[in-house]
């Protein structure tokens, strides 16, 4: 990007969980906000390049993440698969679970000319999730 001279979008993705902590998820939530940081630092260095670096943090989203999510995870103990819908039922404020195409959108934005002013920022495409209660993303 730097040698074309025409700038550019680096969109990184990380996850609510990147944003705050939750029970059971220390390692995957270390990860996340440390993309969330690199995401930022990156924007300060290539501003002047004429790149943008922006990050996006999906809530809870209807993807296979859910089957590999470990017994034990959050506030509960469990033994069966975690339904994704019942997680967003019960912690989204608007009760819905996000699709991939909702993150795309989200990237697309970011990756277009529509975001021109945009870098070194969050997008967090979550349904509420992060501006409703605070707490485990697991079911309650």
């Amino acid at each position: 990007m730097i040698l074309s001279g025409e700038g550019g979008s680096i969109v990184m993705i990380s996850s609510v969980a990147g944003l705050r902590g939750s029970a059971g998820l220390a390692g995957y939530s270390a990860t996340k906000g440390a993309v969330r940081l690199f995401a930022k630092s990156v924007a300060l260095e290539c501003a002047r390049d004429n790149i943008r670096c922006n990050s996006v943090h999906p809530g809870i989203i209807g993807t296979e993440i859910w089957e590999k999510m470990p017994a034990g995870t959050g506030d509960i103990r469990r033994n069966a698969a975690i339904d994704p819908r019942a997680v967003a039922e019960g912690s989204v404020p608007t009760g819905k679970l996000g699709t991939p195409q909702d993150i795309a959108d989200g990237v697309l934005y970011l990756a277009s000319d529509a975001s021109r002013y945009v870098t070194g920022s969050e997008l967090v495409i979550d349904s509420g999730l992060m501006a409703g209660r605070v707490g485990s993303l697991a079911p309650r």
